[in-house]
């Protein structure tokens, strides 16, 4: 399946829905800037040691330093905002995300894309407004790779875990797991790293162990519920 310009779920390869997503509402709440303090210091993927967004803005990590470990940081911020179900069943949120992480030049297209890509998936999933919260969506960075980096522009690779699906009996897709690389160029704008765009492939994908089965489907939406994401995703 063809690479995508910016989203999410590797899983959408074995369900053949394209991705593209994040966007933007404009109310004070959503915009309002709060200080990232109580973020981690390092994000998963190993964007090196004392590196972190300086705020949050629609919940969506911002203010990164103008250096490799500030662009590495960026992308696997970004990345992981973009892996909440709210993310697919929110339109507004999908917004506010893409608008608060894009470029100004790429905005537009991925916003159609994504707005698009959001619909396909929830009617692949089954997902009406009774189950969305039942929904899980979910991802972590394993590692990064930079491709090139300068001060105005860097291309950055993320390999993703992803866990989608929604657990309950009557779902079209159970939980399953998916393993993604996705490539993010991005660029120095108005004082921050944006992305401009974002291409999806599979990630190297470990076979399942022989000792382990895939847990129920109460016991994956006991998990969903209490287990909540870091706070660096979004």
């Amino acid at each position: 399946m063809a690479k995508f310009g910016a989203i999410f779920l590797g899983v959408v390869l074995a369900l053949g829905v394209s991705l593209t997503l994040y966007g933007g509402g404009n109310s004070d709440k959503d915009t309002a800037e709060t200080p990232a303090s109580s973020m981690p210091t390092s994000p998963a993927g190993g964007s090196g040691p004392g590196v972190k967004a300086s705020s949050v803005r629609g919940g969506v990590p911002v203010g990164y330093p103008r250096t490799k470990d500030g662009a590495i940081a960026a992308a696997v911020n970004y990345q992981a905002a973009r892996s909440s179900s709210g993310y697919f069943t929110d339109e507004a949120l999908r917004h506010q995300v893409l608008k608060t992480m894009m470029t100004s030049a790429a905005l537009p297209n991925q916003q159609e894309q994504d707005d698009q890509t959001a619909k396909g998936l929830m009617a692949s999933l089954g997902v009406t407004e009774q189950t969305a919260p039942d929904m899980v969506m979910r991802a972590a960075s394993l590692g990064t790779s930079v491709r090139s980096y300068s001060n105005d522009t860097a291309t950055v690779r993320v390999w993703m875990s992803e866990v989608v699906g929604v657990p309950t009996e009557q779902s079209k897709m159970p939980v399953a797991g998916t393993y993604s690389t996705y490539t993010l160029i991005l660029l120095w704008q108005d004082g921050d790293w944006k992305v401009a765009t974002i291409d999806l492939a599979d990630g190297p994908t470990p076979l399942v162990a022989a000792d382990q089965s895939a847990s129920s489907t109460d016991e994956m939406r006991l998990a969903n519920k209490e287990f909540e994401a870091p706070r660096y995703a979004g």
